[in-house]
C-alpha cells in the first residue's frame, strides 16, 4: 500500500477575519489525519492525504477577528514575508473573507502582503479555496479571471461590482468548482464547501463518516 501525500494547507490571514470562514474547515481538513486512529474503521481501507497546515498572517503578532476584541485571536506559524523568502511552496490556499473596506473612505483593507502571497503561490497551487468575501481576494489575485465563482450573497452585488469583469458569478450556489479553483458562499458555507472537498480528495465514504462526526448536514452546491 502506498504512503500517503502530504497535502500542505495556508490559511490566508490578517487582522478582520472570520473566525467561522477556516476554523471549521481546517477542523474537517485535519479529520483526515485521523486516518490512522481507530475513529477510522478498518473498512474504509487506504485514505489517500493526509494535511499539514500553516497559518499565515503578515506579522507573528496574533491575528484579530472581524468582531474584535470580543473574538479570540490567532497565532500565525508562519509570514507571508517567511514564506516567500524560503521558498515555499503550498498544495492548497484557502482564504477566508479578510477586513471589511474602510466605512469612510471605502479603501481596501486586505494587506497587500496577503494579496502579493495569493498572485505568488496560486500558479503552482493544487488547489485554491476561498469562503465568503475570501473571493473578493481571489479576484484582486487575479485567481478568477476567466472563472466561474461564487461568495457571500449579503455582499454578492458590493463584491461583483468591484471586481474584474472577466469573472462569471454565480448567484445561487452554495458552493462552485472551476478547475482548482473552490469558491464557497457565506461563512457556514465554507464547511459544506470543506466536506465536498473531502469527498474530492478521499472518496464519499470518508467524507460521510467526517461529516457525522462534526455534524454538518449535506448540502448540494
Amino acid at each position: 500500500m502506498s504512503q500517503p501525500q502530504i497535502l500542505t494547507v495556508a490559511f490566508c490571514l490578517c487582522d478582520g477575519v472570520t473566525l467561522s470562514d477556516f476554523v471549521p474547515p481546517s477542523e474537517i481538513l485535519g479529520g483526515l489525519n485521523m486516518a490512522d486512529t481507530p475513529m477510522f474503521p478498518a473498512e474504509f481501507g487506504h485514505v489517500p492525504y493526509r494535511v499539514k497546515c500553516d497559518y499565515l498572517a503578515p506579522s507573528m503578532e496574533p491575528v484579530k477577528s472581524l468582531i474584535g476584541p470580543a473574538g479570540i485571536t490567532t497565532n500565525p506559524t508562519q509570514t507571508y514575508s517567511g514564506a516567500q523568502k524560503e521558498g515555499t511552496q503550498y498544495d492548497v490556499l484557502w482564504v477566508p473573507a479578510g477586513p471589511p473596506p474602510n466605512p469612510v473612505t471605502g479603501e481596501d483593507m486586505t494587506p497587500k502582503e496577503e494579496i502579493e502571497f495569493i498572485k505568488a503561490q496560486a500558479p503552482k497551487a493544487k488547489y485554491i479555496l476561498s469562503v465568503c468575501g475570501g473571493s473578493a481576494l481571489l479576484a484582486q489575485a487575479g485567481v478568477l479571471s476567466g472563472k466561474r465563482a461564487t461568495t457571500n450573497k449579503a455582499f454578492f452585488k458590493v463584491i461583483e461590482a468591484m471586481s474584474p469583469k472577466d469573472i462569471t458569478w454565480v448567484a445561487k450556489a452554495r458552493w462552485v468548482v472551476d478547475g482548482n479553483v473552490w469558491t464557497s458562499s457565506g461563512v457556514s458555507a465554507g464547511s459544506d464547501m470543506a466536506i465536498a472537498f473531502v469527498a474530492h480528495l478521499a472518496g464519499d465514504k470518508v467524507a460521510r463518516l467526517l461529516r457525522g462526526q462534526v455534524e454538518v448536514f449535506e448540502r448540494a452546491g
